[in-house]
């Protein structure tokens, strides 16, 4: 469900809003540009079970944080995100569905030093869940949309991925877990990244139908683990026809089922 309607407090954006989870979750998010959908519920829905802190980079208007504050109701969160206006949207998303006592926003940039993002909460070897949705492209391969969240959202410098990854393990605890959701075409690069940090690492590839290659993939790897790496089956979004998403898939965009991998 979409309802457009105007944010007073905020400048740039006019803003829809939109259920997720069945509706345990509603959420305003800007009409135009990036907005959450399935990669952010999928995300949300890929941290562990036992998990007490939780770290979301780049964290937008809060779906992927409240997605895994719902399925772990024993569990916080720092949502760290660049745009104030945006987090303008996301506290007010946190206050609205009852997670203000669990969900903190911090204004930061990833791409800052270690310093600066530690002054701003970002605490070093603390974080039990560390989970990313990086821009998917390179800023000079493709077209931008106008304003700058959007810009932001969808493409990144050259170094954008490294740095990320690197302050995503900096943040985690021992034994904590690193989730990214990237583009297979970027799986490579993100091993590289992955393969020097961290271990145990479990590739879950996404793939609309079954059959047709992936188009995103859900990476996952533990700080200080030397176990090895495992590449899981596909998730299917849709069956072989038709436009319905697959049993599993629904129960998790429905909030019925967290995703078990």
């Amino acid at each position: 469900m979409s309802v457009d309607h105007p944010q007073g407090k905020v400048k740039q954006h006019c803003v829809t809003s939109d259920a997720f989870l069945g509706g345990k979750l509603n959420v305003c998010q800007p009409e135009k540009g990036f907005r959450a959908g399935v990669d952010s519920v999928l995300l949300g829905a890929a941290v562990d079970d036992d998990v007490k802190s939780l770290l979301d980079l780049g964290a937008g208007v809060g779906v992927a944080a409240m997605t895994a504050l719902t399925y772990c109701p024993g569990s916080t969160a720092l949502l760290a995100e660049i745009d104030p206006e945006i987090v303008e949207i996301g506290h007010d998303n946190l206050h609205d569905n009852g997670f203000v006592t669990r969900g903190t926003y911090s204004l930061i940039d990833i791409m800052s030093s270690g310093p600066e993002r530690v002054a701003q909460g970002m605490a070093q070897d603390h974080f039990d869940s560390v989970i990313a949705n990086p821009p998917y492209f390179d800023e000079k391969t493709v077209s931008l949309p106008d304003d700058n969240y959007g810009k932001r959202a969808h493409a990144h410098a050259i170094d954008c991925l490294e740095r990320w990854v690197k302050a995503a393990v900096s943040c985690a605890a021992a034994g904590g877990e690193v989730i990214f959701i990237h583009r297979a075409a970027e799986l490579q690069k993100l091993m590289k990244y992955y393969d020097r940090r961290l271990g145990n690492i479990t590739i879950l590839p996404i793939t609309s139908r079954p059959g047709q290659e992936a188009s995103r993939v859900l990476v996952r790897g533990y700080k200080g683990s030397k176990a090895p790496c495992k590449l899981l089956s596909p998730l299917h979004l849709h069956g072989s026809e038709g436009r319905e998403f697959t049993p599993q898939l629904q129960a998790i965009l429905m909030g019925k089922d967290k995703l078990h991998w």
